[in-house]
């Protein structure tokens, strides 16, 4: 199988990525890029501290997503131009605070209880005017 770039083309810090994450990537990518680090003569020790720092960066990556998430939150402009979106979206999606969305997930709930005392009051001005 071609790959693009080649896999014997690519720098040895891209090499030691496929080889160290084979989940990532193509089993035959993952194959190639192991002989190519032998052929290049690319001692484990060296593919060892190489794996902890890229190991260490894909954590820290996961940590800052992971912080974007908790903090995205809705703004009033997305309430005006987006609204179809931003209810469809607290409609339907119950998993915002399992999957990461902190304060969506707040402002969903008060959002829902402005909804309900809204509709409360309306309906008791309803009853009363009748």
């Amino acid at each position: 199988m071609d790959f693009k770039p080649p896999i014997a083309e690519r720098e040895t810090d891209e090499l030691i990525e496929i080889a160290s994450f084979p989940d990532n990537w193509n089993p035959l990518a993952v194959e190639q890029a192991k002989d190519e680090l032998l052929a290049r003569s690319i001692s484990p020790e060296y593919q060892r501290k190489k794996f902890a720092t890229l190991k260490r960066y894909k954590q820290k990556k996961v940590m800052v997503a992971n912080k974007r998430k908790a903090n995205e939150s809705y703004d009033w402009i997305d309430f005006v131009f987006n609204l179809h979106y931003v209810l469809i979206e607290m409609l339907c999606d119950w998993d915002m605070k399992k999957d990461g969305y902190i304060r969506k997930h707040q402002q969903r709930k008060y959002t829902f209880t402005v909804i309900v005392l809204l509709v409360a009051i309306v309906y008791v001005l309803l009853k009363l005017e009748a």
